[in-house]
């Protein structure tokens, strides 16, 4: 019984040092922690790949959904940030938040368990409900820790270094994704037909052994974070902790609604805020059917789909590097618009595509967009640290985040059944029909020529003024 007891004490302090003691002490430190921090966000940004995209969409035509149903749960992941607006306070008010973000990361299991669901000797309408549920919760535990995640990179690059940095870690992460999607494409193709189960379950068997890998490393991730300091100015731990933890000032109700009002009331939190909500409106508007577009109206096979997509990648990451570098030279502003341009022109490209054209033409939308992709996340995740406040990061990017994935899921929902009533509607041109997601793609277009002169005129003149 004594060992036991030891055993259990001995490994209790093991975890109060990995999750509440894990302070870097020196620069070497920090470098680690950003190493790993590439590690796990690759194992993410694959998971987010491999659970969602062609793959989610395979699953939910074998379980029986429809193509607008189909890209309105793909917009799932952007209405489960609803729930940062109820949790923000309480993260916020954690001293050390590296647990509470590896075990939301451990909960992308469920991510993987969605492609077990065809093994159930259940009805199309019992799996669609599995289906939904458990994508659901494996987004909310995403979307929740998705502030405290980036407010915890922020704290590990410095300002001037975040530029090439994310560059650098957006090209190993496509590069590591695009190579695992490549695989799964084959075998989903290999699979297909009466072993299509086969394929699923692989892929979830992928997506499981990722979740594992992206939850170690980021355990291995040392936070800077603080919690509660001695009169010498140094941390304290264990049952210290509660008398200084007494002394907080009390938790303060309707904190949230004032805290949404101050950051509304900021001139740059806006300007960050409607940079997003453009951006959303111009991506769930057409982004969430052209997966559906592409396996259905269009033809593509899983491998020709897998294979341009990893081309156009391997664009991506030759340029990432060098246009990461101009984000630091010249702003993130200034080089977000041209990125906008490539994506503009991947929803152009889908403006024209018909089953006639489809190959040449997802060959040049492919690599309009991994030009475009090659600083459009980084660029609009930059423009947002340099707009608001690091007092309230946390908040104010769950503020952000929250609002905007309500509204992306509102855009994708009126999207959906706009893309309903026209395919219902059969619209021709000169004799020849006109698909729903060529309208939809055309709409994507023009927002975001909104967001590029938006950019332009209003963001770039305000981040030269903050960087002077």
């Amino acid at each position: 019984m004594s060992r036991l007891i030891w055993d259990m004490n001995w490994f209790l302090g093991r975890l109060r040092r990995i999750f509440f003691m894990a302070l870097p002490e020196s620069e070497a430190d920090y470098e680690k922690s950003r190493r790993y921090y590439i590690a796990g966000d690759s194992a993410a940004q694959t998971i987010n790949q491999l659970a969602g995209g062609s793959f989610l969409v395979s699953l939910m035509l074998f379980v029986g959904f429809s193509d607008s149903q189909i890209g309105i749960l793909t917009s799932f992941a952007s209405l489960a940030a609803l729930f940062q607006l109820f949790t923000m306070q309480r993260i916020n008010r954690l001293k050390k938040r590296k647990l509470f973000v590896c075990l939301s990361i451990l909960m992308k299991v469920f991510l993987a368990l969605i492609f077990f669901i065809p093994l159930f000797s259940a009805g199309n309408v019992q799996k669609q409900v599995m289906v939904i549920a458990c994508y659901f919760f494996g987004q909310i535990c995403m979307q929740v820790a998705s502030p405290a995640t980036q407010d915890w990179l922020a704290t590990l690059v410095p300002i001037h270094l975040r530029g090439n940095y994310f560059a650098k870690k957006d090209a190993i992460a496509v590069f590591v994704t695009v190579t695992v999607m490549l695989i799964a494409g084959v075998i989903m193709d290999v699979t297909e037909g009466e072993r299509q189960i086969l394929g699923f379950v692989i892929n979830g068997s992928l997506i499981l052994f990722l979740s594992l890998f992206n939850f170690w490393a980021f355990c291995c991730m040392k936070e800077p974070r603080v919690s509660h300091l001695n009169p010498e100015g140094k941390e304290i731990h264990g049952k210290l902790v509660k008398k200084y933890r007494e002394a907080d000032p009390p938790r303060q109700k309707g904190v949230m609604l004032h805290e949404m009002k101050g950051a509304l009331q900021d001139s740059d939190f806006r300007i960050a805020f409607i940079t997003t909500l453009l951006w959303q409106t111009a991506w769930y508007v057409a982004a969430p059917f052209n997966t559906s577009y592409q396996l259905k109206e269009l033809g593509l096979s899983f491998t020709f789909l897998m294979v341009i997509s990893f081309v156009g990648n391997m664009l991506r990451i030759a340029i990432t590097p060098a246009v990461g570098r101009l984000g630091d030279r010249f702003g993130m502003a200034f080089v977000y618009k041209y990125s906008l341009v490539g994506i503009l022109m991947y929803f152009a490209m889908y403006v024209m595509a018909v089953p006639s054209n489809a190959v040449i033409v997802t060959i040049f939308a492919t690599l309009f967009s991994g030009l475009g992709w090659s600083f459009a996340s980084i660029g609009l995740f930059g423009v947002q640290l340099e707009m608001i406040s690091e007092e309230k990061r946390t908040i104010q990017l769950s503020i952000i985040s929250s609002v905007a994935g309500i509204y992306g899921f509102l855009v994708s929902l009126i999207s959906g059944n706009f893309l309903d009533w026209l395919q219902r509607a059969g619209l021709t041109l000169a004799g020849r029909p006109i698909y729903a997601q060529q309208i939809t793609n055309a709409l994507g277009a023009l927002f975001l020529l909104v967001l590029i002169l938006y950019q332009k005129f209003v963001v770039q003149k305000r981040e030269r003024e903050l960087r002077r």
